[in-house]
């Protein structure tokens, strides 16, 4: 009868490929875990540069055309597309890594806060200091959601 050591000595390559073939598909495993987690965040990211485009027009409309168009079925499409984009925004920013999530809802908050200033004129028909604060803010905001996207893009392999 053969000792553990005999048995060991014997079946040594055999035990090493098995050691491998378990490590390798270890590695494996984790690697395309990470592939899929990253192309689900990059596929995210590119989705959030597109909608922070529409919210800054929405914000450019808003702010240099509606106050003197003072059409209200122009007011309503912007503030649903625009409100629907912010959303959507937040949402996707929460499958980021940081700095996503804060840079969305901080886009999140500014826009409930600001968005109904943008419009907002003087009895010259001046945009009043409200109104100017509201646009640089909101800009601010995508400008900081813009740059944490593009931080998270650059973080990944």
């Amino acid at each position: 009868m053969s000792t553990i050591r005999q048995q060991i000595h014997n079946n040594a390559v055999a035990l090493i490929s098995i050691f491998i073939a378990i490590s390798a598909l270890g590695y494996n495993t984790w690697r395309n875990e990470t592939t899929e987690e990253q192309r689900n965040i990059r596929h995210a990211a590119f989705r959030v540069l597109e909608e922070l485009g529409e919210v800054q027009e929405v914000v450019d409309s808003r702010y240099y055309y509606l106050a003197f168009e003072q059409e209200i079925a122009s007011e309503g499409e912007l503030r649903i597309r625009g409100f629907g984009s912010v959303a959507m925004i937040r949402d996707l920013m929460m499958l980021m890594p940081e700095p996503g999530p804060a840079a969305g809802e901080s886009l999140h908050q500014s826009w409930l806060g600001q968005f109904a200033d943008l419009d907002r004129l003087d009895s010259a028909g001046q945009h009043t200091q409200a109104a100017q604060q509201a646009e640089r803010e909101l800009t601010q905001a995508i400008r900081q959601a813009r740059t944490a996207v593009l931080d998270v893009l650059r973080g990944l392999d």
